[in-house]
């Protein structure tokens, strides 16, 4: 059983929009974790030996996979020279979020709403966080068309 409990769903601007790099076969990166490292250095390790270089590392979500927590990472890199062996790119497309319940978890999640989720999330960040504004300026049209979240729950509709 693949004990991995992190993964990283590595993402790139490029003048098109935002790029998904993901391994063959895989929608994300696995990493290993150790309890003895934080899981963002996890992370980053995984990334950069594809010789890969993080701006930005955010958890985005948690679900249960086969009896395993598995934490989800947003990583952004800067745009490769070239995509490292045996991965493949896609542009991001727009996805309609997972709804659960109030109590519990939706019953299926996809990548493409993780990725809408982590999105959403960093667009308002990029707002809130001085950090995320810093490291993802050069995002920020990008990010433009992702509805804030937390927004949007306190009943602005999208566009106005």
């Amino acid at each position: 059983m693949d004990r991995s409990s992190l993964e990283a769903v590595v993402l790139y601007l490029d003048d098109d929009g935002i790029r998904h790099l993901s391994p063959d076969g895989r929608q994300t990166l696995r990493a290993p974790w150790d309890p003895n490292l934080d899981p963002h250095e996890a992370i980053v390790d995984a990334v950069a030996e594809l010789g890969l270089t993080p701006i930005m590392v955010h958890s985005t979500s948690w679900r249960v996979v086969r009896q395993l927590i598995l934490l989800t990472f947003i990583v952004a890199v800067e745009p490769p020279d070239h995509v490292p062996g045996a991965h493949e790119v896609e542009l991001v497309a727009r996805a309609e979020l997972a709804r659960g319940r109030a109590i519990g978890p939706p019953p299926h999640v996809q990548l493409s709403q993780i990725v809408e989720h982590g999105l959403r999330h960093l667009a308002w960040l990029l707002r809130e966080d001085e950090a995320i504004h810093h490291a993802l300026a050069d995002w920020s049209r990008a990010l433009s068309e992702y509805e804030p979240e937390p927004f949007r729950a306190f009943g602005r509709e999208p566009g106005f």
